[in-house]
Formats: structure tokens, sequence, C-alpha cells
């Protein structure tokens, strides 16, 4: 069976087990894929605070990666963050922005695609709005808990360990890898 390398711009644990998840969907039977979690700068605020932050955030730690070990295929940017919906209510929501770069395809040519979202209470967005505080920091102080992030993520927290954060994320890799994996005729 052939072999891929994949490298994914986080040292997170659930950033990485996302990354091998969506990848051993999308191309199972076809290769064995190793991840390689690396540090990648976002170049993004430490808490992003709109989409847009998110997939600039996203790009550059999928960019970064991929530069960092030529023998890697691919190179993913996971960015999460939060964004103020304000019409038809106002209300503040947390995703995370995917971006897949392939190496020796044009600059242009990224897959970019978003998790699941979900509303964050009112108290957690005035930590972060009021407070300046990252999603990350306020859910180990309100859960008692250590590096919540890198395990089952708010995500996890605020559906009561349903859906995890590798596995949301790992559902929007492969949004982001359909440019990559789909027919051609499709793009």
């Amino acid at each position: 069976m052939n072999k891929m390398i994949v490298v994914v711009g986080s040292e997170n644990k659930a950033k990485i087990r996302a990354t091998q998840m969506g990848f051993d969907l999308a191309f199972k039977d076809k290769c064995e894929v190793t991840v390689i979690g690396v540090k990648a700068k976002s170049l993004v605020s430490d808490q992003p605070m709109s989409d847009s932050e998110c997939i600039v955030g996203a790009i550059n730690r999928a960019k970064e990666a991929l530069n960092q070990h030529p023998e890697a295929e691919y190179g993913i940017g996971m960015e999460g963050g939060v964004h103020n919906i304000k019409e038809p209510i106002d209300r503040w929501y947390e995703c995370g922005w995917i971006a897949v770069v392939k190496r020796g395809e044009p600059e242009s040519n990224v897959g970019v695609s978003s998790t699941a979202r979900f509303e964050l209470p009112p108290k957690v967005i005035h930590e972060i709005v009021e407070n300046k505080k990252e999603l990350a920091q306020i859910m180990d102080e309100l859960t008692n808990k250590s590096d919540v992030r890198s395990n089952e993520g708010a995500m996890g927290i605020y559906t009561n360990s349903i859906l995890h954060r590798d596995h949301i994320y790992s559902h929007g890799l492969v949004f982001a890898l359909s440019r990559f994996i789909s027919p051609k005729e499709l793009w």
C-alpha cells in the first residue's frame, strides 16, 4: 500500500487526531497516512474574533507546516475562533476553519471549510470580549480541567461529550479536502 505524509500546523492533540481521522476517511483503501504535528504560526490574534481571521490563520498554518516538511504531500491548518452573527438574532458562535494545501498545486488552490458552529453562552463571550481571555482558558476554568482544547474541546463540553472537537474537525477537514479528492470535472 502507498504511504502519504501529512503535516498539520499544530501540536494540539485534538487537531492531530482530527487530521488522522479525516485523512483515514478520505484515503481509506488508497494509502497509509502518517500525520505529523508541527508548530506553525497563524499570524492572527490568539483568540480570533471573526471567520475571516480564522480562515487567514488556517491558511497561514497550512502553508507554514507544508514548508517545514518537504516530504509531506499535504499541509493542514486549523484555526478555531468566535464570530458574532447579529441578524436575525444577536449571538456569538464558535467554529473551526480548516485549510488544506497540496504540494505542487498552485498557491491559489487551497481547500477551505469550516466545522459545524455552536452557540457560546453569554458568560463565556463576556470573558472573551470584555476580559480578553481565550476560549481555551475559559473552558479550563469553567470545567476545572486542564487542556480542554486538546481533548474534547468546548464542543465536547457543550454537547455533554456527545461530539468531541477531533470528530467535528475531521468532518470539516474532509470538506476542505473535497477539491482534491472529488472528480476534477466537478471543479
